[in-house]
Formats: structure tokens, C-alpha cells, sequence
């Protein structure tokens, strides 16, 4: 059965050592500081990959054709010629097009945002009232029962002040 461990730290530079080794090891790894850390972090371990921007383009392209159906099946149901224009205009279909482009692609940005920050988030999250003051955290996921004697001093090894096993 794997269990997390939790490294408490004094020093950023441990801390993205330590997070970078473990990377290596294959581990998955978890980063809490009482600071922002995102540039240190992404030089260390590396950038995560972010899917937002396909789940945006996705609802802008849906948007698109949807104002775009949405217009032109408007016009084809309730048809109504004056004055020698025509039914099926460009001008209006495009406006509304660009609008529900917009619409949707805000939509799916701010659902997929709350996705991938898994929010709302009803489970139980590791918490110690040093990362709110003066210390850093390197959670270590997937840590094998037979193994956690050697992560735990790997991790003092980096200079972890406190090297915990969670439940």
C-alpha cells in the first residue's frame, strides 16, 4: 500500500533540490510554501502541461458554429424578405457568430478552470501550520510501504527538518 510523505524544509533550495531528485525517482510530487514559488519550481521540475487552452479553443470553435446555426436556422424558420435584401445576411450571422465565440469560449475556460483545480475539493488535504510560516513542503505520493525508510532519509539527506508519513 503506498502512503504519502511529507518533508517540512528551511530553505527554498533544499526544498526544489529535494523536489527535483524526487521527480527524477518518478515519484509525484507535491510543493507548499508560504511564498510563491512558481518560476523557482518550473526551472526545477519542469513546466506542467496545461490543457485549458484546448478546452478554450474547443468552446470557441462550438461557439462559433453555434451562433453561426443559430442565426442562419432562425432566418430559414421565420423568413422574412423586405425590401429585396436577402434572408441568410452575412453582417448579422457574423456578429452573432463572434458573440457566442466569445460566450462559449469564457464558458468552457471557466468550467474547465474549476476542473483542472479539481474545485470544489471535498477531501482531506495535508496540512501543517508551518507552511503558513516559515517552513516549505515537498509531499512525496506513491511511496511504497517498503520503501518509506529510504525516501524518508533521502529527503533528511536534501536537509528536511521533519520527514512525516500521512494517513
Amino acid at each position: 500500500m503506498s502512503r504519502p510523505m511529507l518533508g517540512l524544509f528551511d530553505y527554498v533550495d533544499d526544498l526544489l533540490e529535494a523536489a527535483q531528485e524526487m521527480k527524477n525517482a518518478g515519484y509525484c510530487i507535491t510543493v507548499f510554501s508560504p511564498i510563491p514559488l512558481g518560476h523557482e519550481i518550473e526551472h526545477a521540475i519542469g513546466e506542467k502541461k496545461n490543457p485549458l487552452k484546448w478546452l478554450t479553443l474547443l468552446g470557441a470553435v462550438g461557439g462559433f458554429f453555434t451562433g453561426l446555426v443559430f442565426t442562419l436556422g432562425t432566418s430559414a424558420m421565420y423568413p422574412l424578405s423586405r425590401g429585396g435584401k436577402p434572408i441568410f445576411a452575412i453582417t448579422p450571422t457574423l456578429l452573432i457568430a463572434y458573440e457566442t465565440t466569445i460566450l462559449f469560449g469564457v464558458l468552457f475556460t471557466i468550467g474547465g478552470f474549476f476542473l483542472f483545480s479539481r474545485l470544489p475539493f471535498f477531501g482531506k488535504r495535508p496540512n501543517d501550520e508551518a507552511f503558513n510560516i516559515d517552513s516549505f513542503g515537498l509531499m512525496v505520493e506513491g511511496v511504497a510501504s517498503d520503501s518509506e525508510a529510504e525516501i524518508g532519509h533521502r529527503l533528511v539527506e536534501f536537509g528536511a527538518k521533519e520527514v512525516k508519513t500521512l494517513e
